[in-house]
């Protein structure tokens, strides 16, 4: 009995924190990823220069992002956490390492568009970017909500549930922003060639995912740490 009071009260065993830990550290190199697409996506001169500058830069972030990722995986597949819990992380793992997957994609296709010819729907194009530029902004503030979900959740579950509430919400006005851009797209074929309108629908779908995968391992964090009992 007192080794599961133990238990409740530390939270985590050394490797489910450390693990923990080294998620947070991803999610850091996630925000740091939005940060450098909202940059890409908010600039209006077509500096194919400074794009492919920050495109590295995302790629740069997405590898170490998989050097942690498999790592982290590999902890895993040692016992380092329980067992009933193994699942859980490696899903949580999963979630937060596709954000920078996400982003490295979004970043490599509005590279490749700035490489291609000039577009007639110029103005629309300004305009449309500003709305994803929204959207990957509001990915961003889930994941830094995440990061402090990552180090509250065992402390303090009155403050980790609204926390969790609060990328819910972010995750829900998303939804409507995308929605809107998609309706935007939809309504503006005529204006737009084939490879501007594909692209415009692409990058909106991969960057709605982000706010969708953070919203999975807001969930994920709330039910670990309900497993445990904290």
């Amino acid at each position: 009995m007192s080794g599961i009071v133990h238990r409740v009260r530390t939270f985590f065993i050394p490797g489910e924190k450390e693990a923990f830990d080294r998620i947070r550290e991803l999610a850091s190199l996630g925000e740091d990823a939005l940060v450098l697409l909202v940059e890409m996506l908010s600039r209006t001169d077509n500096n194919l220069g400074q794009v492919q500058v920050e495109t590295d830069k995302i790629s740069e972030l997405e590898k170490q992002g998989d050097k942690i990722s498999q790592a982290l995986e590999e902890e895993i597949g040692r016992g380092s956490i329980s067992a009933s819990l193994a699942n859980d992380f490696g899903r949580l793992v999963d979630c937060v390492d596709s954000v920078l997957d996400r982003a490295h994609a979004v970043s490599r296709q509005l590279r490749r568009m700035t490489k291609g010819p000039v577009r007639k729907s110029r103005e629309f194009d300004a305009s449309f970017r500003k709305e994803q530029a929204r959207l990957v902004e509001i990915g961003r503030q889930e994941l830094r909500l995440l990061r402090d979900l990552l180090a509250t959740a065992g402390s303090d579950r009155t403050k980790a549930m609204a926390m969790a509430r609060e990328i819910e919400e972010l995750e829900e006005k998303g939804d409507d922003v995308k929605d809107a851009m998609l309706d935007e797209i939809y309504g503006s074929w005529e204006k737009l060639d084939f490879a501007a309108f594909n692209n415009y629908i692409q990058t909106t779908i991969e960057a709605d995912d982000i706010l969708d995968l953070c919203e999975d391992a807001s969930d994920l964090v709330i039910a670990v740490t309900k497993a445990l009992g904290a």
